[in-house]
């Protein structure tokens, strides 16, 4: 099952998506999307035990690149 959560950050909407990969693990994937821009993807960003972590994960990379990239 894929579980998403959904954010903004300076204006970015991050949008955290965990996805069952291999072994039980879920892939943190993010897409970071801003009016005007083309939307950035980036998947399997890191794997976890869990769904939770992954979206953590995934949400808080996302608040780097934007800090970073803005």
């Amino acid at each position: 099952m894929t579980a998403a959560v959904s954010t903004l950050h300076r204006g970015y909407q991050l949008i955290a998506i965990a996805c069952p990969a291999h072994g039980g693990l879920h892939a943190a994937d993010l897409v970071i999307e801003k009016p005007g821009r083309a939307p950035e993807t980036f998947a399997a960003l890191d794997y976890f035990f869990d769904d939770e972590q992954a979206l953590k994960y995934a949400t808080h990379w996302g608040r780097i690149w934007v800090d970073m990239n803005a």
